[in-house]
């Protein structure tokens, strides 16, 4: 489901960030850890096609994302990507039906009430639908946000630092929804987060395999370290630093 050798990324002026080479088959989940700038939200936008591809390889669902055209990427992320990001950015001029209709409308298609009463049935939120963000408790706009995440079937779901201004309870929650509505919808779910409650609510999870980001200083490309194959948790580490 997602592979990538050799990948490297440098901002102008910056250090360049090694990532270590890894394969995660499908149906197995990935959690990023590491402190604030040890480059998760880097990988993350590599792996959605934000930033290019300027060394080594990247294969998310099978394509290979390095020299894509950029009208390319803009389908490719249309056909096969799914983000809950760290603020939700519901609208709150729509309702919550109309929320969900936005990712196709965004792509030139029509809206799909079908799936989004789908959606809202299998999250628990139907009675929802015509009510506006500012109408929700905290929960229930998490799980309008996952809704539409999911809107367009996708292969892979993102989620930047999910349990960001959430207390311990809501966290523990958005994580069960979230590994619950990529498991039933049957796509990928990578987490990128430095949030100790995260870590240790996913610690014992064995589809969930994990990448640490250290961000130390190193001369050269980094190698996956796993810990665990085939029904144990994986673990890789990956270093920052300058080639």
């Amino acid at each position: 489901m997602l592979a990538w050798t050799g990948l490297r990324h440098r901002y102008p002026g910056g250090a360049e960030i090694a990532y270590a080479d890894c394969t995660l088959p499908a149906p197995c989940h990935l959690l990023l850890r590491g402190a604030s700038g040890s480059g998760k939200s880097t990988l993350l936008a590599l792996l959605a096609g934000l930033l290019r591809v300027q060394q080594g390889q990247l294969n998310v669902a099978g394509t290979n994302l390095a020299g894509m055209s950029p009208r390319a990427l803009d389908a490719w992320r249309g056909e096969t990507l799914g983000v809950v990001p760290q603020r939700l950015h519901l609208s709150e001029a729509l309702t919550v039906a109309e929320n969900l209709a936005l990712p196709a409308l965004a792509a030139g298609q029509g809206a799909d009430p079908a799936r989004a009463a789908e959606l809202l049935a299998a999250l628990d939120i139907a009675e929802l639908a015509h009510r506006r963000p500012h109408q929700l408790s905290v929960g229930q706009a998490q799980r309008v946000a996952i809704a539409r995440a999911l809107m367009r079937r996708p292969r892979l779901l993102l989620a930047d630092e999910p349990s960001a201004n959430l207390d311990d309870e809501h966290t523990l929650h958005m994580l069960a929804l979230l590994l619950d509505a990529a498991e039933s919808q049957g796509c990928t779910l990578v987490i990128a987060s430095h949030d100790a409650r995260v870590v240790e609510a996913l610690s014992t999870r064995d589809e969930v395999a994990e990448i640490v980001l250290r961000g130390r200083p190193s001369a050269g490309p980094m190698s996956s370290r796993p810990t665990g194959l085939s029904g144990s948790r994986t673990s890789f580490s990956s270093d920052e630093g300058s080639a």
